[in-house]
């Protein structure tokens, strides 16, 4: 029973770890040209209630722009507004942007620029005249390619592309584009260090695993495994066993350089040898990879038709 309280201790420290890893993820992104008047570029964060978050918060700024004395005449100049925070004003040079326009490259000079960094999105707008800035027309323009992008949107992180040609929106889905992961098939191979019934034992493993992106990250594994285990209970003898695995893992990290993968596997031992474990044995198990290359794993085995119970730990190497 001891042993036991360790290995659900240990499974729950595991689990409550695995939150620290969680940063800010570009669900999708959204280019809109209007015109020579402005330029769009919307970096998604959340989805949710993003139309209401976007409408209330430039809303405002406008309101904070149309009272303030501080817009340079003669000279370009950035604008930066955290909601409920702050707004600043420094002068800039001229940007000009490079872009596309009926299957042609044009080049359209900016002088100034508009940035609103908010928890649930990162707005940036390139414009000329200020009139444009603090205009209704340009929050509707703004709301419609919102709204087309949320009904399109799927699991994949994208850049959405779209013209203005007067009051219509125009998606030149020619010029989207995908990025992050994609969907892999993965083939893992390693090594493993066991404890179990106080005994070390060693083994090897092979696995196939499928894995799918959900915007631009890995996030969901599916995998069928082996271990080959070995032990030494008889003297100038090595027993092997293996275990024929199935389970699920799931990436809790919003970092795609740092995954932090948790799940849980279920195995059957389809070849015995020797005395270490009984017949028509199960084992249950959680694991959680620190990084890419290590892993470790609460088990517990259920041998002799589930008459027998007793509690494990694996610590794996992969490459």
């Amino acid at each position: 029973m001891k042993n036991i309280i360790q290995i659900s201790t240990l499974s729950l420290l595991l689990l409550c770890s695995s939150f620290i890893y969680g940063q800010q993820n570009v669900l999708d992104s959204i280019r809109v040209q209007i015109g020579e008047k402005a330029e769009l570029n919307l970096a998604i964060y959340k989805y949710k209630n993003l139309t209401d978050n976007v409408e209330e918060d430039f809303k405002n700024l406008q309101i904070i722009l149309k009272e303030t004395k501080e817009i340079p005449k003669k000279m370009s100049y950035s604008i930066v507004y955290e909601p409920n925070k702050s707004m600043t004003i420094k002068q800039t040079v001229a940007n000009e942007k490079i872009i596309w326009e009926n299957g042609k490259q044009r080049g359209y000079q900016f002088n100034n620029q508009c940035n609103i960094r908010s928890d649930n999105y990162y707005l940036k707008i390139h414009f000329n005249e200020f009139e444009e800035i603090i205009s209704d027309s340009l929050i509707a323009l703004i709301l419609e390619a919102i709204d087309t992008t949320t009904n399109i949107q799927n699991r994949y992180t994208r850049t959405y592309n779209y013209t203005f040609e007067g009051m219509q929106l125009i998606h030149n889905k020619q010029y989207d584009s995908k990025s992050g992961d994609m969907d892999q098939i993965m083939l893992k191979l390693g090594v493993g260090v066991n404890l179990i019934k106080s005994e070390p034992v060693m083994d090897i493993s092979a696995e196939m695993a499928f894995a799918f992106n959900k915007k631009g990250i890995l996030r969901n594994q599916y995998y069928v495994s082996y271990n080959l285990l070995f032990d030494f209970l008889e003297k100038s003898k090595i027993n092997s066993n293996g275990f024929l695995n199935i389970g699920y893992r799931r990436n809790l990290s919003n970092n795609v350089d740092k995954p932090n993968w948790l799940g849980a596997e279920v195995g059957y031992l389809v070849n015995q040898q020797g005395d270490l474990f009984g017949d028509n044995t199960f084992r249950l198990g959680v694991n959680w990879e620190l990084g890419r290359y290590v892993s470790v794993s609460p088990q517990l085995y259920l041998s002799d038709d589930f008459t027998e119970f007793y509690p494990a730990v694996r610590i794996g190497f992969g490459f």
